[in-house]
C-alpha cells in the first residue's frame, strides 16, 4: 500500500506500475511532474483511490501495453497533457473520478481502448488537440516532441515513413497532398513532419525544436526518479 505521500516534482513519472503489480494506492498528492503522475504499463494492475494527481507535464494517468487498473474516486486535474490516456492494448475501470481542467482532455482513448466507466465527472477540459486540428495546425506546435497528443495519425508511403513515424492530419491534407497515405489509428504521438524528421519540409511548421523520432506507442519511461512498484 501507498497511503497518503506527496510525490512530486519528478524527472520521470511520480508512480510506475509495471509487469503484474498490483498495489493500492490512496491517498496521495502526485503532482508538479516533469513527466507523467502515475504509468501503468506491461500488464500492471492496482487500484488508484482517492488521489489528486495534478499540474504533471505529461498524462495525469497513462495506462498501457494490456494493463488493466482501477481507478476508484480520484482528482486529476490542471494537467498539461491528458488527464487519463487509455492504450497499447490496455483497458481500466473508472468508477467516481473527477477529471477537470486538462490541456489535451479528461479521457483519451485510442483505437479498440473500451473501459468500464461509472459516476465520473469529466468537465472543463480544453481538448487543445481538437481545437489544434479544428483551425489547421500542425499537432507539432502544441506537442513539441516532448509530449504525444492523441488523435488520429497517418504514414505516407511517397516518403518511406516507417512504423516509428506518424503524420498528423492536417500535415496529411497539407504537406502530403497527393501522396501515396494510410491511415493507421487513433492514438499518442507526436507529428514526424512537423518535427521536420521526414525528407520533405514541413508546410505547417516553422523551425524543428529538435531532431528526433516519434515512437508512438507508449514507450516506457525511464525509472530515474520514479517510485517503481514491481
Amino acid at each position: 500500500m501507498i497511503e497518503r505521500n506527496e510525490i512530486f516534482d519528478n524527472a520521470m513519472a511520480g508512480v510506475w506500475i509495471k509487469t503484474d503489480s498490483n498495489p493500492l494506492l490512496r491517498g496521495n498528492k502526485i503532482h508538479d511532474g516533469r513527466d507523467g503522475g502515475v504509468c501503468i504499463f506491461s500488464g500492471g494492475k492496482g487500484i488508484l483511490e482517492e488521489n489528486d494527481i495534478f499540474r504533471n507535464a505529461q498524462a495525469g494517468v497513462l495506462i498501457s501495453t494490456s494493463s488493466h487498473p482501477m481507478l476508484r474516486r480520484n482528482r486529476i486535474f490542471d494537467g498539461n497533457a491528458a488527464g487519463v490516456e487509455i492504450t497499447n492494448n490496455a483497458t481500466a475501470t473508472l468508477e467516481g473520478n473527477k477529471i477537470f481542467n486538462n490541456k489535451f482532455g479528461g479521457l483519451c482513448l485510442a483505437s479498440g481502448v473500451h473501459p468500464k466507466q461509472k459516476d465520473n465527472i469529466i468537465t472543463g477540459n480544453h481538448n487543445m488537440v481538437q481545437k489544434a486540428v479544428s483551425t489547421g495546425q500542425c499537432l507539432y506546435k502544441i506537442s513539441s516532441y516532448t509530449s504525444f497528443p492523441m488523435h488520429d495519425f497517418y504514414r505516407c508511403q511517397t516518403c518511406n515513413t516507417t512504423e516509428r513515424n506518424a503524420i498528423c492530419v492536417n500535415c496529411i491534407k497539407n504537406c502530403h497532398a497527393g501522396h501515396v497515405v494510410e491511415f493507421i489509428r487513433h492514438d499518442r504521438f507526436f507529428c514526424d513532419c512537423g518535427a521536420g524528421t521526414l525528407n520533405n519540409c514541413c508546410q505547417l511548421q516553422g523551425e524543428p525544436t529538435q531532431d528526433t523520432d516519434t515512437l508512438y506507442d507508449s514507450a516506457a519511461p525511464m525509472e530515474t526518479h520514479t517510485l517503481r512498484v514491481n
